[in-house]
């Protein structure tokens, strides 16, 4: 059997062993695909279907483990034409791609301003949104990728994660602030100390409540908010202290802003999630490779 036969005997097996109706869907007649099977179960000798007064009933274990063979063969021949008809043109497409504000300012800003020149050809769809609503447009592929934090608590068997950046958390105030002498700062040191930090839609906000619950510690968190520049200035001239990924300090010019890590910090991992599914298209994986390569390359500078 060719490819186009394989097909056949595949789409025969899918209508239930029914000729008639394989062969409409197939746009052939039905004598023509009954032949098909007799001839090549003549010439191999051997059986694929089990009859019952001249028809096709169920395949025989031989047939089984032939349609199995026969489906692979198919999907592998149909993805290395789709591969050779990409590589025949410029990237072209359109890719959806999620990410957290705060991630999207300091983090993802240079790399995404670099995909857009080099790759004219490509339609990039930037999603801002939270934590959560990238999650769940993740888990329904509405997104090609998303940029989330680790853990990222989406079911590991739906989507692939590769680390990007790793940093942590660290603490930004002014340097009046008592705890600006420290060079490291403990947990417990923020007992009933006012805090200004992300609102609940940043998965930052939840970590640092899991933290104060594992410390046992109590802090006073009078100002939520989803702009970390606010956060920082907030500080500035008060006893606010704020907390937040450490290369925000990339961001900001404030020569009476501290900041000093802690004791047991709290790590800040970047990680680039991509659903699974059996073939991605060559865009997808040119802009993958892009990604990676970015970050490859500026963790060893």
């Amino acid at each position: 059997m060719d490819i186009k036969h394989l097909e056949y005997f595949i789409e025969i097996v899918n209508s239930s062993c029914n000729l008639s109706i394989a062969a409409k869907k197939l746009c052939v007649t039905q004598p023509s695909l009954s032949l098909l099977i007799r001839n090549f179960e003549e010439e191999e000798n051997v059986n694929l279907f089990e009859r019952y007064k001249g028809r096709l009933q169920n395949l025989t274990p031989a047939g089984e483990r032939f349609f199995e063979n026969a489906k692979f063969l198919v999907k592998n021949y149909q993805n290395m034409l789709a591969e050779l008809r990409e590589d025949s043109f410029q990237f072209k497409g359109k890719i959806v791609i999620g990410i957290p504000p705060l991630i999207l300012g300091i983090v993802f800003a240079d790399v995404l301003s670099s995909m857009l020149s080099t790759n004219p050809d490509i339609k990039f769809e930037i999603i801002e949104a939270g934590a959560y609503e990238l999650r769940r447009m993740l888990t329904l592929k509405e997104l090609d990728f998303a940029i989330l934090l680790q853990p990222t608590n989406i079911d590991p068997s739906t989507i692939n994660e590769h680390l990007l950046q790793e940093d942590e958390l660290t603490a930004f105030m002014s340097s009046s602030n008592p705890l600006a002498k420290n060079e490291k700062i403990y947990w417990k040191q923020l007992n009933n100390e006012p805090l200004a930090i992300f609102n609940h839609t940043f998965m930052i906000h939840h970590k640092l409540l899991e933290q104060f619950k594992k410390e046992n510690i109590q802090p006073q968190i009078s100002i939520m908010s989803a702009s970390w520049d606010f956060l920082v200035q907030v500080t500035k001239h008060s006893k606010f202290l704020t907390i937040l990924p450490s290369p925000v300090h990339d961001f900001f010019n404030i020569s009476d802003i501290i900041e000093v890590p802690f004791h047991n910090p709290i790590t800040w991992r970047v990680i680039l999630c991509q659903p699974k599914k059996e073939r991605y298209s060559h865009v997808e994986r040119h802009v993958k490779k892009i990604i990676i390569d970015h970050f490859d390359q500026n963790s060893i500078s």
